[in-house]
């Protein structure tokens, strides 16, 4: 299978949406999360691979997104954005039980990702740093770990800050108003 074949498989099963010049899979969108992937291929001849680029979020993760940075777009955010999953096909040609397997390996990556020890350290990880790569990424996850851990003084700091024209290296997507609807949701969080 070419690229386009896979993809064309793929909208025969899943939802999908055009992102810029590439397709975006839906695989799952309910109550438990929402999970998506770009496929991709690699090399040509007996050297081809299978490549996908999970992504997903949960629907508390997104409500506390949307609170925060008030989204009224109805797009989902990704929360966690994985690595690009690779499989190699033996004798180069990609058929559709590859494109089965790899998102199989996109499910069972969500099931790995959707426990409550894999969100903290990565919440963890967010408080603890506001730069990274991407910023746009880092950045957000960052008070909203903030938010998560109760610590209205550490985003009264950012608030004051930016009030006296500080951003403090934080990029320009991110407003002053984030950081005053994120305050009383960390009090919430505070007392319990």
């Amino acid at each position: 299978m070419k690229k386009a074949e896979i993809i064309k498989y793929l909208k025969g099963q899943y939802k999908a949406k055009k992102v810029d010049s590439d397709w975006e899979f839906i695989l799952k969108d309910d109550g438990e999360g929402y999970l998506a992937f770009f496929p991709g291929t690699f090399g040509t001849g007996s050297t081809r691979t299978l490549l996908g680029m999970p992504s997903m979020t949960l629907p508390w993760l997104l409500q506390l997104d949307r609170s925060i940075f008030f989204s009224e777009s109805q797009q989902v955010v990704p929360f966690f954005v994985g690595r690009q999953c690779k499989l190699s096909v033996s004798d180069g040609i990609i058929r559709e039980h590859h494109v089965d397997e790899m998102v199989e390996n996109c499910f069972e990556w969500f099931h790995q990702q959707n426990q409550q020890e894999t969100i903290a350290t990565e919440f963890s990880r967010c408080y603890e740093k506001i730069t990274g790569f991407p910023p746009a990424g880092w950045q957000p996850k960052h008070i909203m770990a903030c938010v998560l851990k109760g610590d209205v003084d550490r985003l009264r700091g950012y608030l004051d800050a930016f009030k006296r024209g500080d951003r403090m290296e934080f990029i320009p997507i991110i407003k002053q108003e984030y950081f005053e609807r994120a305050i009383p949701l960390a009090e919430k969080y505070r007392s319990g």
